[in-house]
């Protein structure tokens, strides 16, 4: 067992951390830099700037030095599945792709009605979570690498010759069939157009009127078949104690109202399939100007974006079915609790660990109140000081923040990660309830989860703090066709509600108009 300091992850305050110190013995800061662009370009400039003779663990850890070389063999036995079927998907990605779809429907079927509940929690939570762990990494990741690698490569096989042939380039990275996200935005939004604008007026209303299946029978079938794909996402869909849309139909509501718009306006479909579609059109005009051996190049590159490029938030959804099931089990532990009068509220069981449930179930007398104040007191302490963590922090405390960047009077840069150029004013949100979006706001917010995407209809462009182009923001806003900019140093205090501003997506540039 390794000791905490020698260890490369660890958790604090229900975070995870990575012990760049420790990690800085395999990689310098500009690799680590290099390695967190395509999610986090503030990170990566963060980490560019570490002075690694001062943060460098003072003596290398024991899983970096040499003799770790002979657990090599069983570390590339136990990823065999995740680099066969990488490689297979490159390979031979028609017949790739058949089997994931066949294992992508068999998996969720399991998770959604073929699960033991009658387990005990902590035997539920062993039984199934190796066997998800085996199924991300053996299926879905691969998918996922596939789709990144083939992006990866539509430079080097595109060329730079001219300016036309690099703007074919990106539109070959754009309009991606299959995302989850963008498909549940576009679910969402088919959902708000079905009904009228007063059936928002009072949400609790329109919620029981859904509840009571008093409701048009084409609305309800939507509706039913939107929660058996994406009942179990929702807004901050990463704690398991937050409620996803299968357990309150307001979150799903709440959003919708927001895409209620009067006039025909955006349509999120409409906009996506145009994507798809100059991505197709791109390619053909790539083909017919290249070489026989380029033009094989594109030709496989091409179809494994067709294929696989959409695959780049489906191991989150399907990571987020395994934790529904859970948070289902650790329910009805809890509502077992509220019955032998230990906990005052189901719910109250998220504020518990796993540990203190499994000594609960062997001793009656164990106080879990008590237990429940403990757990929580730190961490209302955090909810009530601090409202967002600095993406690098050293142990004494001290937030490292990237050098500044030479901006001209006016102007905010960061990363551009999805194209285009719009004016509007600035909307700060620091969650996607606080506030709504009117029609051609700019979205400004530190991060996004999919909780956010129906924000995006009526934005028309989205500033982010943290995130790069693989963030979740980033590829929604791209897929919409929605000018974005991340990565802006405490955007979030140099914006302002009103604020009128111009995005340029393109040049990666936020301009103060106001």
């Amino acid at each position: 067992d390794l000791a905490f300091e020698e260890g490369l992850w660890f958790f604090a305050g229900g975070r995870m951390y990575q012990n760049l110190s420790n990690v800085m013995w395999l990689a310098s800061p500009q690799k680590l830099a290099k390695g967190s662009a395509a999610g986090d370009a503030l990170m990566a400039e963060i980490l560019a700037h570490i002075d690694a003779k001062r943060y460098r663990a003072a003596t290398r850890p024991p899983w970096a030095r040499l003799r770790m070389l002979r657990f090599a063999p069983r570390l590339l036995w136990r990823l065999r599945g995740f680099i066969g079927n990488t490689l297979w998907a490159i390979l031979a990605p028609e017949r790739a792709h058949r089997a994931y779809q066949r294992k992508v429907e068999a998996y969720e079927a399991k998770l959604t009605s073929g699960l033991d509940y009658g387990l005990p929690l902590d035997a539920f939570r062993r039984r199934y979570a190796a066997p998800n762990t085996r199924y991300l990494f053996g299926v879905t990741m691969p998918a996922l690498g596939a789709g990144l690698a083939a992006l990866g490569l539509v430079d080097s096989v595109v060329g730079k010759k001219s300016a036309e042939a690099v703007a074919l380039a990106e539109k070959l990275k754009l309009g991606f069939t299959g995302n989850v996200v963008a498909e549940m935005g576009i679910a969402l939004f088919r959902l708000a157009r079905m009904l009228n604008r007063s059936d928002f007026e009072d949400l609790p209303r329109l919620a029981e009127r859904i509840e009571q299946r008093r409701m048009p029978a084409a609305f309800l079938r939507a509706w039913d078949a939107f929660l058996a794909t994406y009942g179990w996402r929702g807004p901050l869909e990463m704690d398991l104690a937050r409620p996803r849309y299968a357990d309150d139909p307001g979150l799903a509501l709440r959003q919708m109202s927001f895409m209620a718009v009067e006039d025909e306006g955006f349509d999120p479909e409409v906009t996506h399939s145009r994507q798809v579609e100059e991505r197709r059109q791109a390619y053909d005009a790539l083909v017919r100007r290249s070489g026989w051996l380029r033009r094989a190049l594109l030709r496989r590159v091409h179809r494994i974006i067709e294929l696989f490029a959409g695959t780049r938030d489906t191991p989150k959804h399907q990571n987020l079915l395994f934790y529904y099931a859970v948070r289902k089990r650790a329910l009805m532990e809890g509502r077992r609790l509220v019955r032998e009068g230990r906990l005052d509220a189901a719910e109250d069981v998220f504020d518990v660990t796993f540990r203190d449930l499994e000594a609960a179930a062997h001793d009656p007398s164990l106080d879990l109140r008590a237990l429940r104040a403990e757990r929580t007191r730190f961490l209302k302490t955090l909810e009530a000081q601090v409202k967002e963590f600095p993406p690098v922090i050293d142990s004494r405390g001290r937030i490292l923040r990237p050098p500044p960047r030479p901006e001209k009077p006016g102007e905010l840069s960061g990363m551009a990660v999805s194209p285009g150029v719009v004016r509007g004013p600035v909307k700060v949100l620091r969650d996607p309830h606080e506030k709504p979006v009117e029609k051609g706001d700019v979205l400004v917010a530190y991060t996004t989860d999919p909780g956010w995407t129906p924000l995006f209809v009526n934005a028309g462009a989205v500033v982010l703090e943290v995130g790069g182009v693989l963030q979740h923001g980033a590829v929604v806003a791209r897929e919409y066709g929605k000018p974005c900019v991340a990565g802006i140093d405490r955007v979030m205090t140099k914006l302002h509600d009103g604020q009128r501003v111009e995005v340029d997506g393109t040049a990666g540039v936020v301009r103060l108009l106001s």
